[in-house]
This record gives structure tokens, C-alpha cells and sequence, in this order.
């Protein structure tokens, strides 16, 4: 079965201080700062959202649901097919269907695509940013930020377009366009940002899955 990598995952959210450079616009600086004092906030968050993929190349589209716990560095990510459990340390990939577990060591997957855990407060890597202005969504009307990564070349992605709500500051879109040509859309449908999450959610316990198969990545 061909491992699940973190930039393949139908899910975005896709969240320390601003940190991008060269800002287009004061609008983006303000706005986007503002959401990261925003985040000092919350607790552990609890959200669902809904992701579609197209992948142009192949003229191919799949929309799956998922359901998200963030605490920190720590995440638990669950889209049906695969459940994906960080620690901060160590990543587990479990999926159902074969019983197998993937290990892999997150610092490293973090490098390979985005980092669930930074969901969102995505914006505070290394980006530009840009100021699009008001923009429909589902009938809402949002601010438009994209974000450029300043070391394009090592990404896997080109641009990420982030839909806000400028009045409860809280992000409602994220459009991943990826360099090969699939572009990855996430709609977060509920966010607690206050959620009572057990620390035993931020680990995989092989005991309470009998027979898993675990694959060891990190050897």
C-alpha cells in the first residue's frame, strides 16, 4: 500500500508570531496579524471541513470530509480513510482498511508538505503576501490573502489562497494550488477553538488496534 504523505492529505489547515516578508499591502500585514494574536488564544481546537481535489492533469476530482484536533504541535486527523496521530515528535498513519501504521518522523514530513498542526496559522512561515480584497464564498463575503512561499523551489505548492472572516477573524477557506497541477480546496463547516481534547488523543497505542502492522519509516 503506497504511504500517504502529508501534502497528499485531503486536509489543510491549515496555525507563533507573523513572520512573512516582503507584504503586499498593509491590509495583509494588519489583517493577518491580527488573526495570529487571535490564536494565542485558543486551547485545543476541534474542527470539520470538507476538501475537494482536482487534479487538472488528469482531469480527475474527489471531496472527502475530515475532523481535526490541534494542541500546539500536536494533531489528530481523521478522514476516513486514514487516521493521522502527532505527538510533535513522531507521526502514526494508520489506516483501517489494511490495518497498517506508517511511523514517520514529523519534523522531516513536515518538510515534505504542509504541517496540520499549523492549520491555521499557516501564514506565519516564510510567505509573501498579497491583498486581494472582498470575495463570495458560499455566499459569504470574505477577504482574499494569498500567500507565496519565498523558498518557492522547495515546495511542493505555489500558492495558498486563504479566505477570512475579517469581523469573527477566523480563516473559512484555504486553496493549496500544488506545482503539478492538483489544487487542494479546504471549507472549515465548525471550529472550537475552546475543545476539551485527552492528551491520549495525540498518540497511537498499537495495543488498542490487534494485528496492526507497523512500518517503520524513520529506520
Amino acid at each position: 500500500m503506497k504511504h500517504l504523505r502529508i501534502m497528499k492529505l485531503p486536509l489543510f489547515f491549515a496555525l507563533g508570531l507573523f513572520t512573512a516578508s516582503n507584504v503586499w499591502g498593509q491590509d495583509a500585514d494588519a489583517l493577518l496579524n491580527k488573526l495570529s494574536n487571535q490564536a494565542k488564544s485558543y486551547g485545543s481546537i476541534e474542527a470539520t471541513y470538507t476538501s475537494k481535489m482536482v487534479d487538472r492533469a488528469s482531469d480527475f476530482e474527489s471531496t472527502q470530509s475530515g475532523k481535526i484536533y490541534v494542541d500546539g504541535s500536536k494533531y489528530h486527523l481523521d478522514i476516513g480513510e486514514y487516521i493521522i496521530v502527532s505527538d510533535g515528535i513522531t507521526i502514526w498513519t494508520y489506516e483501517p482498511g489494511v490495518n497498517d501504521c506508517y511511523i514517520d518522523d514529523a519534523e522531516v514530513m513536515a518538510e515534505e508538505g504542509l504541517d496540520p498542526a499549523k492549520l491555521f496559522t499557516i501564514w506565519e512561515d516564510d510567505f509573501k503576501t498579497e491583498w486581494k480584497g472582498p470575495s463570495k464564498v458560499k455566499g459569504q463575503s470574505l477577504i482574499q490573502i494569498n500567500l507565496y512561499p519565498l523558498s518557492a523551489d522547495e515546495k511542493p505548492f505555489h500558492t495558498i489562497q486563504l479566505f477570512i472572516d475579517e469581523n469573527a477573524l477566523e480563516l473559512k477557506r484555504a486553496i493549496v494550488k500544488g506545482r503539478d497541477g492538483t489544487d487542494m480546496t479546504y471549507d472549515v463547516e465548525t471550529f472550537n477553538p475552546q475543545a476539551k481534547v485527552a492528551a491520549s488523543k495525540f498518540t497511537f497505542k498499537p495495543s488498542d488496534y490487534p494485528g496492526v502492522n507497523l512500518v517503520d519509516n524513520r529506520i
